[in-house]
């Protein structure tokens, strides 16, 4: 009898035991696959915020891109209608003078050249500096540009000219229209290469995050 009693005791401990290290088992493998989709979770998340910044950088070298475009495309449009107010005036050197039209043309042409300053200080602000750089130049030679007409009108205004005057005229007019050009060309190069830039920056960051 009491052989039996010990055979049923140490038979129910060894279910108990068996049980507990079972369950010990269990909850260990569980906790460890637990642990291991946190992990992967985590991964996961960090990985998303990866892609996400990445993203956002693209977008703002998206968006840099466009405003710097805008800004020279403004600086070349304002340049551009400078140019021809400028022209305008000097049209009135072939022309006998005439004070109310040259008034009227001197005003526009200035007001053409300050807002061709106006939009290479936007440029400026855009950047980069190199670019920043050639606009200021070539907003400056506009700026020269309308020196030679103005001068020579000034000083018809007071009298005819001397054949002097009138070679002086042509020469300086015509440096400084060679110079507007120069400047012009120098910063579209500058400015292509600024935008292709970014444009290289935005597809590497669309690679990297693909």
């Amino acid at each position: 009898m009491t052989s039996t009693l010990m055979t049923t005791a140490i038979a129910i401990v060894g279910t108990l035991l068996g049980s507990g290290l079972t369950a010990l088992v269990t909850a260990r493998i569980e906790r460890r696959k637990n642990e291991a989709l946190e992990r992967q979770q985590i991964r996961q998340e960090a990985a998303q915020d990866r892609a996400a910044l990445r993203e956002l950088r693209v977008e703002h070298r998206r968006w840099r891109r466009d405003r710097r475009q805008a800004a020279y495309q403004g600086l070349m449009d304002a340049a551009h209608e400078a140019q021809g107010a400028i022209w305008q005036l000097a049209q009135l050197t072939l022309e006998p003078y005439d004070q109310h039209r040259y008034d009227i043309r001197r005003g526009a042409a200035i007001d053409a050249v300050r807002a061709t300053r106006q939009a290479a200080t936007t440029v400026e602000l855009e950047g980069p500096d190199g670019v920043a750089q050639a606009g200021a130049e070539y907003a400056e030679a506009i700026d020269r540009h309308i020196h030679p007409p103005v001068q020579y009108l000034m000083e018809l205004g007071k009298g005819p000219l001397t054949a002097e005057q009138k070679d002086r005229y042509r020469s300086s007019a015509a440096e400084t229209g060679l110079l507007v050009e120069d400047m012009r060309r120098r910063f579209v190069a500058l400015a292509r290469a600024a935008l292709d830039e970014v444009v290289d920056e935005a597809d590497q960051g669309r690679q990297a995050a693909a």
